[in-house]
């Protein structure tokens, strides 16, 4: 990544349906939970929603949640340190080291989907996958 200058990317989780942005970790150390903002919060929060609104699962009004956290409140999208801190993570490095600016997905309640509902998965995504690219022309990426 530092030798190649990508402006956007995107890590896929499982285990939770939210898009997370950075900051990830926590500015005060003891704290779990925080909301760490970055300068470009605002382009941050438009990629976040970008991904959620067009994601079926996430998008989906009869949804439940996928454990204790209900992210329909948030529109699907928070903050990652306000979710839980996450120390060196790939979205601050990239953001921080590179100038890339990269979102988590968290793409499924399930962190290990069967094989038989990966279809389902593909279907989930797709047009999330495809209208986040498009969003390569809006994130700053002629920044010096």
């Amino acid at each position: 990544m530092q030798r190649y200058p990508f402006v956007l990317s995107a890590n896929l989780h499982g285990g939770e349906l939210v898009v997370t942005y950075p900051f990830d970790m926590t500015r005060t150390y003891w704290k779990a939970q925080e909301l760490t903002p970055t300068a470009d919060d605002g382009v941050f929060r438009w990629l976040a929603t970008v991904y959620a609104t067009s994601n079926l699962a996430m998008a989906s009004g009869d949804r439940r949640p996928c454990h204790y956290d209900d992210f329909t409140r948030y529109g699907n999208i928070i903050n990652g340190a306000n979710w839980h801190t996450v120390p060196g993570s790939m979205n601050d490095f990239s953001y921080l080291h590179t100038n890339c600016f990269e979102i988590t997905v968290e793409l499924s309640c399930d962190k290990f989907p069967h094989a038989s509902e990966l279809p389902a998965e593909w279907d989930n995504n797709r047009e999330s996958l495809l209208l986040y690219m498009e969003q390569v022309g809006g994130t700053g990426g002629d920044r010096g």
